[in-house]
């Protein structure tokens, strides 16, 4: 039996001033497991659900924050949330047919390179918008071909991601195209996973580092340039192309705001809401 794992598209799109950004939303962690709930079929002779996870180093903080969740009428009738019956979708066509969603992503990406040259702008993609999927070891063929990763098929466009993965450890080798953060985790089922030390030894070694906080201390952290001596950005200026972190002597912070309605789990301190939390954590 053939299976229809098909959406109008793989890709996001937002263009801004200075570039086209594309994002990829996945059924984040283990999402997936509610594909029946949505009127989603699929063989389950060639996948356990059980055991599907994208987001494997993810914590109490970024779990009950996840941006999978937020603002995607949570309280509509399953078969109405076509959004993440969409996400849902994506990520079987990505996990049982492959070579069908490479080719589908390259002819994205093509297209919106010809778009971003055509409006003389950067094209900025992000992979792991709902999922940290390791893509520097994803390989596909195409058209007989094969290929380590989507970034060496597009070795001239910037692909970026947020990871919890320890960068230093786990993820080294990465296409020179290829940026990757470290998404500060906070604390989990009590311990805490990143001290400051840890974030600067990021930093130190060329790794940026994002955190999230709430409105009031973004604008407070965003009144100086450095924090601690480290350039500091709001990661929407990173994300929209209007800023470039990759040729940095250092790593740099980037910071995301909790958005209204976030689903905040205060004792993870995933977010950052307070002084006492900066004094705390980033300290």
């Amino acid at each position: 039996m053939e299976y229809n794992y098909d959406t109008t598209n793989l890709l996001s799109k937002k263009l801004s001033e200075h570039a086209i950004t594309a994002t990829l939303y996945l059924a984040a962690q283990k999402n997936i497991m509610h594909a029946p709930m949505y009127g989603i079929d699929y063989d389950n002779t060639k996948i356990n659900l059980s055991k599907v996870n994208l987001c494997k180093k993810s914590t109490n903080g970024c779990v009950t924050a996840c941006i999978y969740h937020n603002g995607l009428f949570q309280n509509s009738h399953f078969s109405k949330n076509k959004i993440k019956q969409a996400r849902i979708k994506r990520t079987f066509k990505f996990l049982l047919q492959k070579d069908e969603f490479f080719e589908k992503l390259i002819k994205e990406i093509k297209a919106l390179k010809r778009k971003a040259i055509k409006q003389n702008l950067k094209l900025l993609i992000q992979l792991n918008k709902t999922s940290d999927i390791l893509w520097e070891k994803e390989s596909f063929e195409y058209k007989e071909k094969t290929y380590k990763n989507i970034m060496e098929f597009f070795p001239d466009i910037d692909f970026f991601d947020y990871t919890k993965y320890n960068i230093l450890k786990n993820r080294k080798n990465l296409p020179s195209n290829y940026t990757l953060i470290y998404s500060r985790a906070g604390l989990n089922k009590g311990k805490l996973i990143d001290s400051w030390e840890d974030l600067k030894n990021y930093l130190n070694k060329r790794i940026s580092i994002a955190v999230v906080c709430s409105y009031d201390i973004k604008k407070i952290l965003l009144n100086t340039d450095t924090y601690e001596d480290y350039n500091i950005y709001d990661a929407t200026d990173f994300e929209t192309g209007k800023i470039s972190i990759k040729d940095k002597i250092e790593g740099v912070i980037l910071l995301h705001e909790a958005k209204k309605g976030t689903n905040i789990n205060k004792n993870s301190a995933f977010v950052i809401q307070s002084q006492e939390d900066i004094s705390n954590y980033l300290v």
